[in-house]
């Protein structure tokens, strides 16, 4: 990531006014972070972690892990992270980017990691527990997180929380961090990947499947069944 400071001295708020400011003004990223995810012979043993590798090119440093941040829980999945802000509020001054959004497609649970404080050494700020994913909206299985101009963080869901299909989107605090409603109006079947473009107020989603489904593994008497139901 590159400095926050220069990022609102030079904008505002976090990040730019457009992919050309960026270009013309961007400073280099200096530090990346990955999740690393279990592999299920494993997960219910080893928590994921998220590490922080140095790419900045003069550092001793250079393209090796610095940093290791182990969750707290095991058999997450942490999945497609995102930031609390963006360049959507970019002309937003009281807006920084400094908490790493993660959510956990298998458990259920999203965390929230402060990368501001430290941003070579990151820490577990809050997490919002699978429990308040029921109560609060009745989703499960977290996705793709996004940080909307209005200063929430919006996350796809995959399903409900007994694991059936019901897509949907989740809204979230982005100063609290917490979970502030449903997003969508109308019932989706499947859920998975979106993106928006704030130009022309478009969204566009995708879906999967069900995660009692994707959970245990490609199976194909799934497929099957789908197409008994469909005849």
């Amino acid at each position: 990531m590159s400095d926050c400071e220069e990022e609102s001295a030079c904008c505002g708020g976090p990040g730019y006014a457009s992919p050309l400011s960026a270009m013309r003004s961007g400073a280099r990223e200096t530090l990346v972070y990955i999740p690393c995810i279990i592999p299920p012979s494993r997960r219910n043993v080893e928590p994921d972690y998220l590490v922080t590798v140095d790419v900045d090119p003069k550092s001793p440093t250079y393209c090796k892990v610095i940093h290791r941040l182990h969750m707290p829980n095991v058999a997450d999945e942490l999945h497609h992270s995102g930031w609390n802000a963006c360049s959507s509020c970019h002309d937003d001054p009281s807006r920084s980017r400094n908490r790493l959004i993660l959510p956990s497609v298998n458990s259920n649970r999203i965390y929230v990691v402060d990368t501001g404080t430290d941003q070579r050494k990151p820490q577990l700020d809050t997490s919002i527990e699978p429990w308040e994913m029921t109560e609060k909206c009745g989703m499960s299985a977290p996705h793709t997180t996004h940080c909307l101009g209005s200063g929430d963080i919006m996350i796809s869901c995959m399903g409900d929380p007994k694991g059936d299909a019901k897509g949907g989107f989740v809204l979230i605090d982005g100063k609290s961090f917490t979970i502030k409603k449903k997003w969508e109006r109308e019932s989706i079947e499947f859920g998975y990947d979106f993106w928006y473009q704030p130009y022309h107020n478009v969204m566009i989603s995708t879906e999967w499947g069900s995660p009692k489904a994707f959970r245990s593994g490609f199976n194909p008497d799934h497929v099957k069944q789908d197409c008994m139901d469909d005849v």
